[in-house]
């Protein structure tokens, strides 16, 4: 009896591994960080005026996944780091979106967290719940935006819509539109995926696209970006799922075969429809530094110098949109 009871068991842990073993077929770059920080072919050092700061200053400097080459890009063109000493270097620190404002601020999701003071981050605008923090420290927070990037809405790319509406979007994720055929697709029902509170994709497709509108208590909860497109990207979930993720982050951070990207109002996502401002869904991420940072101090000339035009040669050899738009 007990050796029938220790085969079932040796069974059903040997399925439940293979079925692990079967989720991680697509591979999740993210956590590749060769893939996330090796320079471009294109890549060319920048002509600079300014006195670089101290290099181990960028030990004060936080922020989202999607930033990590701005960071990665000032080592290369300050200091003359190659991309092996990029990966393995002790100063790139970002922390996520969440978690960079709460070092920001001066508080600690994780009270067991040890790093030194944050000076400036990179990332997308704080959510309500950030500002609210810093509101309750007596912070104001200075933001200034550095680079472009669009915010896009992406799907498997057997399914056969290929657009929709913001009103159409919007309700899809209020939950008043809970099939594709309801858009022009099949009768299958959609499966709508939404990020953790707080993520920077989040807070941005709260602010940017719902305009307001509550949305609907999420069935399919991605807890980092990677795990969205990757939940979307395989099969058994793809066809009938959508999510939201910025352009940058999907074009170079996590690329998918299986992923395509909708248009919104009829309107493809490019450079073009960027720039002339006829995709809806543009977005930016910002370098933020306390209010009260000296006028002196490393971190406002580090913000001051990234939207300057030497400044934003460097994001965009980076790989990001500048402000500019040029």
């Amino acid at each position: 009896m007990k050796k029938r009871i220790f085969v079932s068991v040796f069974l059903i842990m040997a399925l439940l591994f293979a079925g692990c073993i079967q989720r991680k077929e697509v591979k999740d770059m993210t956590m590749d960080i060769n893939v996330m920080l090796t320079r471009s072919e294109e890549w060319g050092k920048i002509s600079y005026s300014i006195t670089p700061p101290e290099e181990d200053f960028f030990a004060r400097v936080d922020g989202s996944t999607a930033t990590i080459p701005i960071t990665a890009e000032l080592l290369r063109q300050f200091y003359g780091y190659s991309d092996k000493q990029v990966q393995s270097s002790p100063f790139i620190n970002h922390s996520t979106t969440h978690q960079a404002y709460v070092n920001l601020i001066g508080g600690n999701v994780d009270d067991t967290a040890t790093r030194v003071k944050t000076d400036i981050i990179f990332a997308t605008p704080p959510s309500p719940e950030e500002l609210s923090m810093a509101n309750e420290k007596g912070i104001e927070l200075d933001r200034t935006p550095i680079a472009r990037d669009g915010f896009v809405f992406i799907t498997h790319k057997d399914n056969p819509v290929n657009s929709l509406t913001v009103e159409q979007i919007q309700k899809i994720y209020t939950g008043e539109i809970l099939s594709w055929e309801s858009v022009g697709g099949e009768d299958r029902r959609i499966k709508a995926y939404q990020r953790d509170a707080n993520s920077g994709s989040q807070t941005m497709m709260e602010d940017l696209v719902m305009e307001g509108k509550k949305m609907m208590r999420p069935r399919d909860l991605g807890t980092s970006m990677s795990g969205v497109i990757l939940g979307i990207s395989e099969y058994t979930n793809g066809p009938d799922s959508i999510g939201y993720t910025f352009s940058y982050y999907l074009n170079n951070l996590y690329k998918s075969p299986n992923i395509k990207v909708l248009k919104v109002d009829g309107v493809e996502y490019n450079d073009e429809t960027l720039n002339n401002g006829s995709y809806p869904f543009s977005s930016a991420y910002y370098a933020v530094i306390r209010e009260d940072e000296p006028e002196d101090s490393q971190a406002r000339i580090l913000r001051d110098f990234l939207v300057s035009g030497e400044g934003q040669q460097i994001i965009k050899m980076a790989g990001y949109y500048p402000v500019s738009g040029k």
